[in-house]
């Protein structure tokens, strides 16, 4: 099987790492956009930010009010409160009376809605973007059932692992480098043995340890069979499954106990106060380290999750694309979309630079070469990789995802030993599931 989705011959990997090397058109010419969308993409928006963290609440605000300086449309902007609240329940959401546009993720979480009709096609929105869009971006956010787009990509980040320099050099570590499975144990037991928790670990959401278990079993087994896994051409009762979990819970004895009590914000927490050695999420959250102090921030650091097995080396990664939707069943679906074409646009992602946003930009025309030290680490840590992932439960069909590895992973870290139990269960479920329309 191929190992790149492609999208008129060009794949996604190819692309992002083009841009992380910078060798893709990252800075063109061209004004900002003055307009957006069809002349009937007028009046009031509304806007759900994925989001209740006070800095992303502020980026989306002023995207909402760049765009109603530019436009004349207000745009009337909330949080989405509880971020896995809303996540689970955005089906319930978009069929009710939700916000004209609303803050997403590309893959399977967008393509499962779009095929459901909940979705405005976006397509001739990306077409309005023009150069500003990389055909890497268009890929990984079209739906393969019907061709087309069903969201705006505006950022994209790396899963990897996360660390302070600080503490790696108080351990005798290169600050800049957890390569190999003995420099992470080294990281591991040097901050265990200082009275800190080494491996931070958060999964009351049930989707933060799917990161650990992901590049686990790709840096074991390989990419095309963890793909292969997620799509049910693999089986969870495989020996190579097992060994990926049976992996896992080396890392078990170095979390936090409370690892199913906290989600992605608590070990975000963790490691700004100092309390633990490493976390393995994606870099959205950077901008808190920022919020918190520029010296917080500069001491801030990220390196791939570390080599197992050579044959893999650290050849992949999960590279998540997220983006705006237009809901069809909201008062204003057509000014939906152009807000959501507006915040992929250069005129979008400078408004959002302007406020603070460390993201990495599926626009063009944003020039890296002004990225801090925190961000070309991110570009670099991307171009490593031969294989770019967008993540389990994006790689995977939603109904088995959510609603089954999730609570799988959350039994298997109360109880490891039960793993041939769990993995029987997760295999029969799959099996039970019904065919995708």
């Amino acid at each position: 099987m191929s190992n790149e989705v492609t999208e008129n011959g060009v794949s996604r990997r190819t692309v992002l790492k083009g841009a992380a090397l910078g060798g893709i058109g990252l800075v063109g010419g061209g004004t900002l956009l003055t307009s957006c969308g069809s002349d009937e993409a007028s009046g009031p928006v509304t806007f759900t930010a994925r989001t209740n963290d006070e800095t992303g609440l502020r980026i989306a605000q002023a995207l909402a009010d760049a765009y109603t300086a530019e436009t004349g449309n207000e745009v009337t902007m909330q949080g989405s409160g509880d971020t896995n609240a809303f996540q689970d329940g955005i089906s319930q959401y978009l069929q009710g009376t939700p916000d004209d546009a609303f803050q997403w993720m590309a893959g399977f979480r967008t393509n499962f809605r779009a095929d459901q009709g909940l979705l405005v096609d976006v397509s001739e929105n990306i077409k309005n973007l023009g150069d500003q869009m990389p055909a890497g971006s268009i890929s990984g956010a079209t739906n393969p059932s019907d061709g087309k787009q069903y969201i705006i990509p505006t950022t994209y980040y790396p899963w990897g692992l996360h660390y302070r320099k600080s503490t790696m050099s108080e351990l005798g570590l290169d600050p800049e480098n957890i390569a190999t499975w003995d420099d992470f144990m080294k990281l591991l037991d040097g901050t265990q043995k200082k009275g800190l928790i080494g491996y931070a670990m958060g999964d009351k959401g049930g989707w933060e340890a799917m990161g650990t278990f992901s590049l686990l079993n790709v840096r074991m087994n390989g990419y095309d069979y963890h793909i292969d896994l997620l799509n049910g051409r693999q089986k969870w009762t495989d020996q190579k499954t097992i060994d990926a979990f049976n992996q896992f819970a080396t890392l078990i004895p170095y979390m936090n106990k409370n690892f199913l009590d906290i989600s992605w914000d608590g070990m975000r927490d963790l490691l700004l106060q100092k309390k633990c050695g490493a976390m393995m999420m994606g870099s959205w959250w950077a901008n808190d380290f920022l919020a918190q102090s520029q010296e917080d921030y500069d001491d801030l650091w990220i390196v791939p999750f570390p080599e197992i097995n050579p044959e893999f080396g650290r050849d992949s990664i999960d590279a998540p694309t997220d983006g705006v939707c237009a809901s069809v069943n909201s008062s204003n679906p057509e000014g939906g979309a152009a807000f959501a074409e507006w915040c992929g646009s250069e005129a979008g992602m400078l408004a959002a630079q302007a406020a603070g946003d460390t993201s990495l930009y599926a626009n063009t025309r944003l020039d890296t070469s002004e990225y801090d030290a925190f961000n070309r680490q991110k570009l670099a840590v991307i171009a490593e990789a031969n294989n770019v992932m967008n993540f389990l439960d994006r790689d995977c069909r939603n109904d088995f995802a959510g609603t089954t590895v999730g609570p799988a992973i959350q039994n298997f870290l109360r109880n490891p030993k039960d793993v041939n139990g769990i993995v029987d269960s997760m295999q029969e479920a799959w099996d039970a599931l019904p065919e995708l329309a």
